[in-house]
Formats: structure tokens, sequence, C-alpha cells
């Protein structure tokens, strides 16, 4: 029953990606635009919400629970730290972890038995995906590197690590076969979810591409793999009890980003946003490490 989910869920995405696919092309950005953040202001953020309650199943004892949110919190806090030292660098941390976090959802059932490179792969895929989109959308990029970090990057940079990823990522297959090291991807259809991700990515805007990969390709499979983890099952009432416990969290979230759009100016908003997605981002990513361990 889980193979047969999984499978009907590639299916699934791709059916959803090109018809955004064709969206990108019908529509303009404003319209673009807001689909996006309507897909991750809901699922976007709802697949973050229930963190604390997947750190009290996997610390049962008070103790443990008492230890694993000192961690959670800490992390928040170091994050708004590094970016109020270092912006730059908080910027390429959010992007490793985003990466890193991207790729172990979609490989991490696929490449069970790479041992310690795993997560050198999770982040190798994760960085083509991100290269992939600020090669499409690289003076979107650059205006929100350059508002958030005063830098930018060039596009031949973003060209060159496209291709040296490209190569890592050609390498697994044949690393795998002289290795004799079972793997579970089928390899045309990983290209063709890259091919249509890449139409995306060049006919949307860089909100929209980023939102189609977070969304579909990203938040829903983790919101699946969560309701497995907390309720052992997937049905309506464990679908439902996931979204009863996520909704105080996002209703916050909610009303806490709209508050601060309509009491802040453009450039602090974009950098409270960015603050608030970068110490959420961390600790999940910790979460959800702990979740499959």
């Amino acid at each position: 029953m889980k193979h047969l989910l999984k499978s009907d869920y590639q299916d699934f995405m791709i059916i959803v990606t090109f018809f955004l696919f064709w969206i990108s092309i019908q529509f303009g950005e404003l319209i673009e635009d807001a689909i996006a953040y309507v897909f991750v202001l809901s699922l976007g953020i709802i697949h973050g919400a229930n963190d604390l309650n997947i750190l009290q199943k996997r610390n049962t004892r008070k103790q443990h629970f008492g230890k694993s949110l000192f961690v959670y919190l800490s992390i928040i806090f170091f994050c708004m730290l590094t970016y109020w030292l270092f912006p730059f660098i908080a910027m390429l941390a959010f992007i490793l972890l985003s990466a890193y976090h991207f790729g172990e959802q979609h490989l991490e059932k696929k490449i069970v038995d790479f041992g310690m490179l795993r997560g050198f792969i999770f982040s190798v895929y994760g960085l083509f995906i991100f290269s992939l989109l600020f090669h499409e959308n690289i003076e979107d990029v650059n205006q929100i590197l350059s508002s958030l970090t005063d830098t930018e990057i060039s596009l031949q940079l973003v060209k060159y690590s496209l291709i040296v990823l490209a190569i890592f990522l050609l390498i697994i297959p044949a690393y795998a076969y002289v290795k004799k090291i079972s793997v579970k991807l089928n390899y045309f259809k990983e290209l063709l979810y890259l091919l249509v991700l890449f139409l995306v990515f060049k006919t949307g805007s860089l909100i929209f591409g980023f939102a189609v990969y977070f969304v579909f390709w990203h938040s829903i499979p983790s919101i699946a793999d969560q309701i497995q983890f907390l309720f052992g099952t997937h049905n309506k009432r464990s679908v439902s009890n996931y979204f009863k416990a996520a909704f105080l969290y996002w209703a916050v979230s909610i009303a806490g980003l709209v508050t601060a759009y309509y009491a802040l100016d453009a450039q602090l908003f974009n950098t409270v946003l960015f603050l608030i997605l970068f110490a959420v981002t961390a600790p999940h990513t910790w979460v959800m490490k702990r979740m499959k361990e």
C-alpha cells in the first residue's frame, strides 16, 4: 500500500507540475506569485508546524524532551545571532541547510546503503535544484541577496556550480554500480523530474518556481512521512489530526506575517521574513533528521 501511494504521488507530482508549467506560460508574474504565496503560506508553513509534537513523540521521557526543546530553541537563537553578525554567512547556511533538507526528503529512501556519503549526496541534489532555480532567475536572486546581505553572485558562478553538481550526480550511479550498492532510483524518472522542474523554473518567476518545488516536491511528501511517524498510518483521521495539531502554529504564523507586512517597511519586512525562514528551517531540518533516525 505504501509503495502504491508513493508511486501514485510521483505521477501526481508530474501532472501537477506540468499544469503549473502551463500556468507559468499563460499568466503573468502577478498571478504566479499570488498562487505561490498561497501554496507557501498554507502547506509550506503547515509542513513544519508539528516539529514539537514530533520531538515529544521521539522523546517520551520528559527530561529527554526538555533537552531536545533546549537544543531546538538554541538553534533558533544561534540562527538569529548569525544573521545579525554575518548576514551573508547566514544566507549561505540557509541555502546549504535547505539543500540538504530537500535532498534528504527526496532521496533518503532511495539511497539507503550509501553510508556516510548519503549526507553529501543529499546536499549535492538540493544544491543542484537551487542552482537550476538561481540560473533561470539570477536577476531576482541578486535583488534579494543585495537587499539582505549587500552582496550578489554572478551568473558564471552559478553555471560552474551547475556543471560541478551535475558531474557529481552523474558519478553517483557509476559509483553505485562499481561498489555494487543497491539503489532504488529510476534514473529515467529522475531525469524527467529535473526536466519538468527546469521548464517551470525557466518560464515562471523565482517565487513561483521555488513554491512549486517547496510545496509539491518537498512539503507534501514530508507531511506524509510526519503523519506516518506521529500516527502510524495514513487515513482520514490521521490526516485530520495532523492538520488540527498544526492549526494553532499556522494561525499564529500567518497572523504574525500579516502584522509584520503592514507594520514594517518593505526592506525591514524582507529582512524579518528571511530571519524567520532561517530560524525555522534550521531546527526543522534537525527535527526531521531525528525523526528518521
